[in-house]
């Protein structure tokens, strides 16, 4: 093992050295380049129309001013500028002043679009970096990066204002690590969007896949930037939003229609604080959603079909204030509430009314930043986030559950949770645009999350049945209850660095290169050393034709889940007994031990990061004016992935345990693989003046070995069957997002998901090699052989914008507010959407489906905003 470890870090180092040299060898054969630059763009209306005369003023920071005009058709030029960071000032009588920060000479520079609004207040001038406009730039949006503003994201249907359901179905499964995707959110990690939905401003996923700066590769990654307020006007709104059962269908599973009643407040208010050098925005969010689960059972009386009454509350606030004591540094600090409660959660499917829980969580997150420009080279910026999150779930139960499994569960449910968990992190992060054509940022970032972790779940037990028939004989497999302190707290510490170096060595190529370095405290795995490539080249005469490609390793961390449990379930702290064919419906009657071995759960000392390999090539061609499409080949190779064991499993053939002082012992282990292809077409821009479509379609492979951390194999001693399809394995996939604009203030909005079955696994639904577990297949049976139904749904936003004039006699000017009237529809075709097959050949709905999703509804909203 160590002769192993020691063989990659050598393979890491000598590709840090390779790249090191690489480096050297590009700076110095694009010495030779010419280090002037030309800047160049189009300035429009916001219409499209082109404004000639305009001037246009380009301020270097430590140079002369240049001034030129807008030519007939709008457009203009600069040639001979420095590389360095400067500043494009835009002005014309009637139209509002626009500055725009940009990075002369970094890369060749693809032409800009200014865009004037009609003056109605005094101009808001704000300097603030923007991402790279060049087409050449490997950080720049590429031709598959999904990228939403406000206007375009609030164009669209969006199910429960839960924007993450809108783009998730864009995220590559085997670019995602063990948590999931990861969301940033203005540079905080998470795993969801906490903030209003009136507070996201601009959204990407899949931007610089292959950046040093980030953990996950682009494709598992979303990146949010909430709004911020101007420092000109004042800008508000207020939004409102309603749903019921007098215009939605039957569930498919449902035998009456199920209640139905949801709704949403959103205010939103944003502007200048005396000084003009400091700006706030506010937004809050009210939404109440009580609606019916479908319980879609079989008893012993016959099948069993109920709505069972839940609601839903979630509250979240956001606020965030920014000041501008100069040109050259930007303070800003951010505070999010995020607040859930549930009743009756987890009703529904197999389960019945009575395994319905009460639920709660809050978040609060808090962040400071600081950026910093200085010469004309360096950009400085730091962050520190905190996050305060607290949730609890269930309550004590004082009978034992019933499970039949994939029949019915009866009973009160066993979960009994509470957690909080406080979360530091500081980061670093310094660009420097260099004069011969380099890009370098470099930065670093450590983090801590302490956790407080009760779980005192099924204190009172459960009886688990093989079948209905078992049931009706009163013979259980297995009785299962938890004994002990239910509280464990631990700490966990994480650190990183990076560097990256983005070259122009000609006009149409850029090399970058990267390495970053992740650590966590919780391993003994220290080498991880991850370096990055990419490219992007024109060829020349053919700028419209764009190859890009890279390459990169990407740790990944050990979940916060496998250390809490490795805590509470050591076999000491907390014990899982299991009785096997107890008797019914008292476990312990006849004289029972009620002392047999206890179960645990570890983490395996010798466990290691899981890294993900990734690597890819594509090509991205502009057809015609405003319209890209792209087609990439993606490879993705996970390594040491997570996965459980039971290494206490029965010896076959003996019936005995390697430990007798133990059940079972469940170990986390770093064994698992994943081998991945994809092939990508991507297709944004506009058709006419009228529609504006993103879409994707993909068509992969994906296999591994492991369906999650807590995931045990049928055969604790034979892994091979456990190679199969990926659980989200879908062949195909095709999404559209798209924003069809009509005269009179109307548009239409269309989200479309189509996508090929996922697998399913088969088992027999008997526990036939005494591990106590109930996952053993058929013979020769392997994992994921069952796929199931194809998915797709058509939601579909229509939307009136009534414009609203006031004329401001004192002040000499009109006022333009907006009402939006917004009709949406869910699930279109009403299309029955199945969630998961059931593949216990035991169950009664084995090879069929007992949830679906959501059936056809109809929300109605209105939006007024406001300009002062």
């Amino acid at each position: 093992m160590s002769s192993r470890r020691f063989s990659g870090l050598d393979a890491r180092c000598s590709i840090a050295f390779a790249i090191c040299a690489l480096t050297l060898a590009a700076a110095r054969a694009e010495s030779s380049l010419q280090r002037e630059m030309s800047v160049s763009g189009v300035v429009v209306d916001e219409s499209g129309g082109v404004i000639p005369g305009a001037t246009i003023t380009l301020l270097p920071r430590d140079g002369a001013a240049s001034t030129t005009h807008s030519n007939h058709d709008g457009s203009f030029s600069f040639e001979g500028v420095a590389p360095g960071t400067c500043v494009l000032k835009v002005e014309i009588s009637g139209f509002e002043t626009v500055e725009r920060t940009i990075a002369a000479g970094q890369l060749p520079p693809a032409p800009l679009t200014i865009t004037l609004r009609v003056r109605g207040l005094e101009a808001d001038v704000t300097v603030e970096a923007e991402e790279p406009a060049d087409a050449f730039s490997t950080s720049a949006s590429n031709g598959a990066t999904l990228r939403m503003d406000d206007e375009f994201r609030r164009a669209l249907p969006i199910v429960a204002d839960d924007f993450l359901g809108v783009v998730q179905n864009f995220f590559y499964p085997g670019a995602q690590g063990s948590q999931g995707s990861s969301i940033l959110v203005d540079g905080v990690q998470g795993d969801q969007i906490d903030v209003p939905s009136s507070a996201i401003g601009t959204v990407r996923l899949n931007r610089n896949p292959y950046s040093a700066l980030y953990q996950r590769p682009g494709q598992g990654r979303l990146e949010v930037t909430t709004k911020r307020g101007r420092r000109s006007r004042v800008d508000g709104a207020f939004e409102m939003a309603a749903r019921n059962s007098l215009f939605a269908a039957r569930n498919a599973f449902a035998a009456a229609s199920q209640d139905l009643n949801r709704r949403l407040l959103q205010p939103t208010i944003g502007g200048p604080f005396p000084g003009r050098n400091s700006s706030f925005y506010f937004t809050g969010q009210r939404f109440v959603h009580d609606e019916s689960a479908v319980v879609n059972a079989e008893t012993l009386t016959g099948p069993t079909v109920a709505n069972v009454p839940t609601s839903h509350d979630h509250s979240s606030v956001f606020a965030r204030i920014q000041a501008w004591p100069n040109v050259l540094n930007t303070f800003t600090a951010t505070y999010g509430f995020s607040g859930h409660a549930y009743a009756n959660r987890d009703a529904g499917g197999f389960n019945l009314a009575e395994r319905g829980i009460a639920a709660e969580k809050q978040k609060h997150t808090l962040t400071l930043s600081h950026r910093m420009l200085r010469a004309s080279n360096w950009q400085n910026d730091v962050l520190f986030g905190f996050i305060d999150q607290g949730d609890h779930a269930g309550s004590a139960a004082i009978v034992p559950a019933v499970d039949v499994n994939d029949a019915f569960s009866s009973g009160p449910s066993p979960t009994f949770t509470r957690a909080n968990r406080r979360s530091f992190s500081l980061e670093n992060t310094a660009r420097y645009l260099g004069r011969s054509g380099h890009a370098l940022a470099f930065g670093g970032r450590v983090r801590t999350d302490h956790v407080d972790a009760f779980d005192a779940s099924n204190f009172a037990g459960t009886f688990e049945f093989a079948d209905l028939n078992a049931f009706a004989a009163r013979t259980p497999l297995f009785f299962r209850i938890n004994r002990g302190d239910p509280n464990a707290a631990f700490s966990v510490s994480g650190a990183n660095a990076y560097v990256q170096d983005e070259i122009r060595v000609r006009p149409q190529l850029t090399l970058t290169f990267g390495l970053r370095y992740d650590w966590q405290s919780t391993t003994n795995d220290k080498n991880n050393f991850a370096p990055r490539f990419a490219f992007a080249f024109a060829p020349e005469h053919h700028k419209r034709t764009i190859f890009r490609g890279g390459a990169g390793v990407f740790y990944d961390d050990l979940t916060r889940s496998a250390i809490e449990k490795s805590r509470l379930f050591d076999g000491v702290r907390l014990r899982e007994v299991v009785i096997a064919g107890p008797s019914f419906p008292d476990p312990f009657a006849g004289g029972a031990d009620v002392s047999p071995a206890p179960s645990a759960v570890r983490v395996a000392p010798d466990i290691q990061s899981p890294y993900p390999t990734q690597a890819g090539f594509g090509v991205e061609r502009e057809i015609s004016h405003r319209n890209t499409v792209s087609a990439e080949y993606a490879w993705f190779h996970g390594t040491h992935l997570f996965r459980s064991r039971n290494i206490n499993a029965p010896f076959p053939g003996t019936g005995i345990r390697p430990d007798p002082d133990f059940l079972n012992i469940n170990q986390v282990e770093s064994s698992g693989f994943l081998r991945s292809q994809a092939f990508t077409v991507t297709w944004r821009g506009r058709v006419g003046r009228r529609f504006q479509p993103f879409a994707q379609y993909v068509l992969s492979k994906t296999t591994d070995n492991t369906s999650g951390t807590f995931w045990i194999p049928a055969n604790n001693y034979d892994w091979r069957p456990e190679t199969g399809p990926s659980d989200e394995d879908a062949r195909h996939r095709f999404n559209m997002m798209g924003v069809i604009t009509l005269p009179r203030g109307v548009q239409t909005g269309l989200v479309l998901s189509i996508s090929s079955g996922l697998p399913y696994d088969i088992i027999t639904g008997l526990d036939d090699n005494n591990d106590t577990v109930v996952n053993d297949r058929p013979a020769g049976g392997t994992r994921n052989t069952g796929r199931g139904p194809a998915v797709a749904q058509l939601d579909l936003r229509f939307s009136k914008t009534i414009a609203v004039v006031r004329v401001d006699e004192g002040a000499q000017r009109q006022r333009r507010n907006n009402v939006d009237l917004i009709v949406d529809v869910f699930n279109a075709l009403n299309r029955t959407n199945v969630k998961g097959i059931v593949g216990d050949m035991s169950s009664p709905f084995f090879g069929r489906a007992n949830v679906a999703a959501m059936a056809r509804t109809v929300q109605f909203s209105a939006r007024y905003t406001f300009r002062r």
